[in-house]
Parts: C-alpha cells; structure tokens; sequence
C-alpha cells in the first residue's frame, strides 16, 4: 500500500487525467480528425501511466480497466500511423523536385488514403466491440484492504520512479551504437512512460524538474519522428516491391527517389536523438530527480 499522501496525489492525477479523456471521447465526430483521435490516444496513455502507478490493489477491476485503455490505444494506432503517412506526404509533394516526384507521390496519396478509409472502418468496429467499461467509477473512493505504508511522499515517489528510470535509460547505450528502428520505438515508449510518470508525480516536488521533463519530451520527439520516417520508409519499399513486380519501371524509379530523401532525413533523426540523449543515464537522472524531492543524493549517485 502506498503512503497516504502517495495514494491521494495518484487519485487527483487520475481525476484529472480521466477527465480530459471523457472530455475528447464527449467531442462528436473525434474519431474522423486527426489530431482529435491523436489527442485521445495521448489522454489515454496519459491515464494508463496514473493507473501504472496506483496500489491496483486500492481500485475495483484495475486489471480490466487498465487492458481497456490499452486496447484503445492499440485500436487508434494504424489510423494514427496512417494519419502520419498522408501528413508527411502532403509535405513531400509540396517539396517535390521533379515531374516524377510528383506524380509518384500523388500515387502513394492515392494508395494512403485508401487505406485509411478502410482503417477508419475497421477502427469504427473495433471501437463499437471494444465497449470500453465505464472509467467514471475509476473516481470512486478506492478500497484500503491494509495499512499504509510509513514513508515519506517523496521517497515514495523516487521508489516509484527509480525502476522507470532504469528501464528507460538503462538500454540508451545499445540504442545510440547502432540504428534499430523497432528497438528505438521500444525505447521512445519508456521513455514517455517515464516522463508521464514523472509528471504525474509533480505534486511531490516542492519545484517540479522543468528542464529534465523538456529534455525526456525532447528526446520523445525526436524519436517520434526517427519512428515516423521510419514506418514511412518501410511503405515505401512495400509499395516499391508491389510495382517492381508489374513491371511498373516509371513509377519505381520515382518511388525510389523519394526513398532516398526519407533515408536521409531518418537518419538525420536519428543523429538528432543521439546528441540529445548524450550524458543522459539512470544516475544522472536520479543526480536531478532525488534532490528536485528534497532527498540526499544517495549511494552510488554523483554528487
């Protein structure tokens, strides 16, 4: 059980977290726009990181809550993506350099947006079975089925980010040595469950770590984009090896064109996250962190 002062910082996080996910889901026609339906997905992973944090011993069918808003982000995620693909299309064709850059990208507008109509079909009926339980009884008084816990709030909340941390930052050193786009997906995910976390908890520091939260949402963004050109470029060579076999010899040469301009810009993403990331690890966060509580540095902490 957490300590008392923990357990009532949580609670008011997931009042107001809900909140602001009842109040996109309330909006008519949210799943048809995209930054609508892109700020639900965020509002929903922002809750799951309050519920993450919460004794889900104090709240009634946590587990099945919890899957609940899982589930909707993993519904919203292929029409999210897809989203993206006819954003950064849309840019490419206003950059076009040539006829045939044009034209190629035109066809792959096509092909997007065929695509996402379908997506948003399948997304429709997804979210009809999905029949998310009611998150309003999330609120409810939580039960107390043992004692609390006699800590301070801040050592709870260091215990409760000191594991995030490590799983965030641990694996940075094998992420920056070679360019893995799935690996750094992975990374970009725990890297915002620590940041979520770390602003859920903000109530606990007498001065919230405004540089370090910039620096996690920094690094998240950079790596947003890594992932976007990423699965960008993968469409790419999907829809490459689709023409190449209709001996489509035009459109192929155009659609490698553009590949070339993607590569390089991922890797310029990726450059990006490597300098950002540089001196960031588990000790140095805690170097941060555990004074920005009001708590010595600790053993095996840089002074």
């Amino acid at each position: 059980m957490h300590p008392a002062e923990l357990a009532i910082l949580l609670h008011r996080a997931l009042e107001v977290r809900l909140a602001r996910l009842q109040e996109l889901l309330a909006a008519p026609d949210w799943t048809e726009q995209d930054e609508p339906l892109h700020q639900v997905r965020v509002a929903a992973r922002r809750l799951g990181a309050v519920l993450d944090l919460v004794d889900p011993e104090a709240y009634p069918a946590h587990k099945g809550r919890r899957r609940a808003l899982k589930d909707l982000v993993d519904v919203l995620g292929l029409t999210r993506e897809l989203d993206v693909h006819a954003l950064h299309l849309r840019e490419r064709h206003a950059e076009a350099r040539t006829p045939c850059q044009t034209a190629v990208i035109e066809h792959l507008q096509e092909r997007v947006d065929r695509e996402r109509a379908k997506t948003r079909k399948a997304m429709h009926r997804e979210l009809d079975r999905l029949r998310l339980p009611d998150l309003g009884r999330l609120l409810d008084v939580p039960s107390l089925p043992a004692p609390f816990q006699s800590t301070s709030l801040q050592e709870a909340a260091w215990a409760a980010l000191e594991a995030r941390a490590a799983a965030a930052l641990d694996p940075i050193p094998a992420l920056v040595e070679r360019e893995d786009p799935a690996a750094l997906h992975k990374g970009r995910v725990r890297l915002k469950k620590l940041r979520y976390a770390l602003e859920a908890l903000e109530g606990a520091f007498p001065v919230p770590p405004e540089a370090l939260l910039d620096r996690l949402k920094g690094l998240q963004s950079a790596l947003g984009e890594h992932h976007d050109l990423a699965a960008l470029e993968a469409l790419l060579w999907a829809e490459e090896a689709r023409l190449r076999s209709h001996d489509r010899v035009v459109l192929c040469g155009g659609i490698l064109e553009v590949l070339g301009d993607v590569a390089e810009a991922r890797r310029a993403a990726f450059v990006a996250f490597t300098d950002r990331v540089r001196g960031l690890d588990a000790a140095a966060f805690a170097q941060v962190v555990r004074p920005a509580l009001g708590l010595p540095a600790g053993p095996g902490v840089p002074r």
